[in-house]
């Protein structure tokens, strides 16, 4: 036999040995106590998810917990928004004929009112075009005093001719060539008078195109005075007939565009009370209310578009401004309220746990909440007959006991 399996044969032997040995020590040392029941819910259980600090007692021990009572107050149902300020109106002042802009008289920022001077277009071929169409109305009046002059003098003529024929000494053929002549004046009559009329129009088309080389500021709708936001052209550009040279907005008052989700659509309507609020001038509140709630939902969003008015007299908001909006849709008076912190989530249910007397104990009870405001929320079911835990509800269960604040 080899050294090689000599040395194999003794290393088993010295591994059954110890295996042996390690039997025998298991078998003859006594059994430990276990200090905790064995089960599934055993600590001992390193594999137990319950098995934590945070895991809610069952029956156990106390959790210490803090608590508010029930009171009563007035509360506000309001909804916030977030939206940006836009002019109510925004006008372009546009050159109505085309030439050069000749000079621009206000400057952006500055108010203007109804009617006032803002730039001008030369006017001087347009001046020429009202001189030349001035000349031709006096040459048409002219022609018209001259065609009726020729029908008094074939009237004229026609009374010579029947005064003779009742003499017999003028022919038919003569009266009729006076009646001929005497249509004819009375049709050249007619068409002096129609140029005439032509040549006037032409005159005031001319006037009229003299006065639009001035842009004055106009609008339709009513409201205070508007101010330049924009100067789209400089003096000396060349301008078409429709090119915008200024706009003028409207600051006061100004509109804030809300987008509505459908379940709060139903709840708008105009003359809703609004309070506004901008992150510019923190601690400033601006009095508004809806003006106009459009007549649809957009279908790609679920959303309605709502518009709400703010006066703003000193213009201190401006349009593009970032503001919240606070909508108040009615007040709740006499409320029982409770604090938010109250509130938790059970499975599906949103409730509080009120303390009870016995114990004490806790009870979960679900609730329907109304209006909220301030860190208070309205419950409208159930009625509450004790107070409410409002730190340390993660740690409870219905009926679990509770250790209360000095």
């Amino acid at each position: 036999m080899s050294r090689r399996w000599k040395a194999l044969i003794i290393l088993g032997g010295a591994v059954i040995v110890a295996l042996g040995g390690w039997q025998v020590y298991r078998l003859a040392r006594p059994a430990r106590p276990d200090p905790s029941p064995a089960g599934p819910g055993s600590s001992s259980n390193p594999g137990n998810p319950n098995n934590s600090a945070a895991s809610r007692p069952r029956g156990g021990a106390p959790v210490a917990v803090d608590v508010a009572p029930v009171s009563r107050a007035t509360l506000r149902d309001t909804l916030q928004f977030s939206g940006s300020l836009e002019s109510r109106s925004r006008i372009v002042a546009a050159a109505k004929v085309a030439g050069r802009l000749e000079r621009v008289l206000v400057r952006v920022g500055q108010p203007v009112r109804r009617g006032e001077l803002l730039a001008e277009v030369d006017p001087e071929e347009f001046r020429q075009a009202m001189e030349q169409a001035g000349a031709e109305v006096a040459v048409a009046r002219a022609n018209l005093e001259s065609a009726e002059i020729g029908v008094q003098a074939a009237e004229r003529e026609l009374e010579r001719v029947r005064s003779l024929q009742d003499k017999q000494i003028a022919s038919d053929a003569e009266l009729e060539s006076s009646l001929t002549q005497l249509a004819k004046a009375r049709v050249q009559v007619s068409v002096a008078r129609a140029q005439l009329r032509q040549r006037e129009v032409s005159l005031e088309t001319a006037r009229l195109r003299v006065a639009q080389t001035r842009l004055v500021a106009e609008w339709d709708l009513p409201g205070g005075p508007r101010v330049v936001g924009e100067r789209l052209a400089e003096p000396g550009t060349l301008l078409r007939a429709g090119d915008p040279v200024l706009s003028l907005l409207e600051l006061d008052p100004l509109v804030a565009r809300l987008k509505a989700a459908e379940s709060v659509y139903p709840r708008l309507r105009p003359g809703l009370g609004a309070i506004v609020t901008a992150p510019v001038f923190p601690g400033r509140r601006f009095a508004g209310a809806v003006s106009e709630v459009a007549p649809f939902l957009d279908q790609a969003t679920g959303q309605a578009e709502a518009w709400v008015e703010i006066r703003n007299a000193d213009g201190t908001l401006k349009p593009g401004m970032a503001v919240r909006v606070e909508l108040e849709f009615g007040r709740r008076e006499n409320a029982q309220a409770v604090p938010a912190a109250a509130l938790v989530v059970r499975g599906e249910a949103q409730g509080l746990f009120q303390v009870e007397a016995e114990g004490p104990r806790v009870r979960f009870l679900p609730v329907r909440t109304g209006a909220a405001e301030g860190g208070l929320v309205e419950i409208l079911e159930p009625v509450l007959r004790g107070p409410v835990v409002i730190l340390g509800q993660h740690l409870l269960e219905d009926g679990s006991a509770v250790i209360l604040p000095p």
